[in-house]
């Protein structure tokens, strides 16, 4: 039989990186990005599942890359956040334990940035 994607469960290496195979999950936003900027424990077990179930990577999503012009809503990550770092970490080494690979999307507003939903103390609407 001819298969149509032939090393798709190969592995591969990238720029010193190995790759279980490569099949890489999308970035997803959490569920529960908490109000300082952390990955709640529903996302961690949420990016975990994917790395379980054999991604050769799992993408964390929205982390800003310049949170003082960024954010169009409250709940993007923010790693000058001393938590928000552990929170990150946890993650990582929950999706590397069963062989993918952590990544992380960086993040920018753009024209949306510094919009109202950046207020993380207005509540909700």
């Amino acid at each position: 039989m001819k298969r149509k994607y032939p090393h798709l469960c190969s592995p591969i290496k990238i720029a010193g990186t190995v790759f279980q195979n490569r099949m890489f999950s999308a970035p997803m936003g959490g569920t529960d990005i908490t109000n300082d900027g952390c990955i709640g424990v529903k996302s961690t077990a949420f990016y975990e599942l994917r790395a379980r179930g054999g991604a050769g990577a799992v993408t964390v999503s929205e982390c800003m890359v310049h949170p003082e012009t960024d954010g169009s809503h409250a709940y993007h990550l923010d790693t000058k956040i001393l938590n928000s770092l552990a929170a990150a970490a946890y993650t990582a080494d929950a999706i590397s334990r069963h062989g993918s690979v952590a990544s992380l999307e960086l993040s920018h507003s753009g024209m949306y940035a510094g919009t109202y939903m950046t207020d993380k103390n207005m509540g909700t609407f």
